[in-house]
C-alpha cells in the first residue's frame, strides 16, 4: 500500500513539475523602456575664457594663456570638463588635473585667499533662469537673444578649504550675468557669450562662501567678480 501512495506522490509531482515549466515564470513587472532608458545628456562644447572684457579690461576671472596670448581655450580633454549640462546651463570642470588652470583675482579685492592660477576643484558654470527662477536651456536659445538673469559661480579649494564666489538670481544681493545665443544651427544655440550684467542691482558683486565639513554653505562676505567666455559647439 505504501508503494503505490509513493508512486501516485511521484506522478502528482511530475505532473506538477510539466504544468510549471509550461507555465510562464513570474517575473516583476518590467520597468517602461522610457523610464529605464533616461540618462542625463551634456553636449561638448570649445570653452575660451578671455583675460580682458571688449574694451581691454584686465578680468577678476582669467585663463590661464596656455594656448593663446590673452585668452585660452577648454575643451573636453585630458580630464577636463567643458560643456552644456542636462540642466541646460555651461560647465568647465578643471578639478581632477592639474595641467590646466584658471586664474583667480582674490587676495588683490580683500578675500583672503591668493591671487593666482587654481586647478584643485575647479568648476565654472553659469545657468540662466526665467522669472520664477525655472532654469532656461542655452540650448534652446535663439539666436541674437539674451537672458539678463543668469548665474555665474567658481568653486576652487586653498589649503584644504573649498570655496565658491557665486553671483545668481538664486543669491540675495549679487549681481547677475547675461548670456547672449550669437549663432544657431538646426533650430538649437550653437554659440554664447557670457558677461556680467552691466545694468542690474548689484551689478558685479558675487557672494563668497566655503563649504563646511558637512557640505552646506558658509558665508565670508561679498566681493566681486568680472568675466568674458564664449562657448561654441
Amino acid at each position: 500500500m505504501r508503494s503505490v501512495i509513493a508512486r501516485l506522490a511521484l506522478i502528482n509531482l511530475l505532473a506538477s513539475g510539466c504544468a510549471d515549466a509550461n507555465r510562464a515564470p513570474t517575473l516583476p513587472a518590467p520597468r517602461s523602456p522610457t523610464a529605464a532608458r533616461v540618462v542625463a545628456s551634456s553636449t561638448p562644447v570649445t570653452t575660451v575664457v578671455h583675460d580682458s572684457d571688449a574694451a581691454g579690461n584686465a578680468l577678476l576671472t582669467r585663463s590661464d594663456d596656455y594656448n593663446g596670448a590673452g585668452l585660452a581655450t577648454y575643451t573636453s580633454i585630458n580630464k577636463i570638463t567643458s560643456q552644456i549640462e542636462s540642466s541646460g546651463g555651461w560647465k568647465l570642470y578643471l578639478g581632477s588635473q592639474t595641467v590646466r588652470t584658471m586664474y583667480l583675482v582674490l587676495a588683490s579685492q580683500g578675500i583672503p585667499v591668493p591671487d593666482g592660477y587654481y586647478a584643485v576643484n575647479v568648476e565654472v558654470y553659469s545657468q540662466c533662469f526665467d522669472q520664477s527662477l525655472a532654469p532656461v536651456g542655452l540650448l534652446t536659445m535663439a539666436a541674437g537673444t539674451s537672458n539678463d538673469n543668469c548665474s555665474f559661480g567658481i568653486d576652487f579649494s586653498y589649503a584644504r578649504t573649498k570655496y565658491k564666489l557665486v553671483m545668481s538670481p538664486k543669491f540675495s544681493g549679487t549681481g547677475l550675468a547675461t548670456v547672449t545665443c550669437n549663432a544657431a544651427t538646426n533650430g538649437s544655440c550653437a554659440d554664447w557669450t557670457i558677461v556680467p550684467n552691466t545694468t542690474t542691482q548689484n551689478a558685479a558683486v558675487a557672494n563668497l562662501y566655503h563649504y563646511s565639513n558637512t557640505g552646506s554653505l558658509v558665508f565670508d562676505g561679498a566681493y566681486h567678480n568680472s568675466y568674458f567666455v564664449t562657448a561654441s559647439r
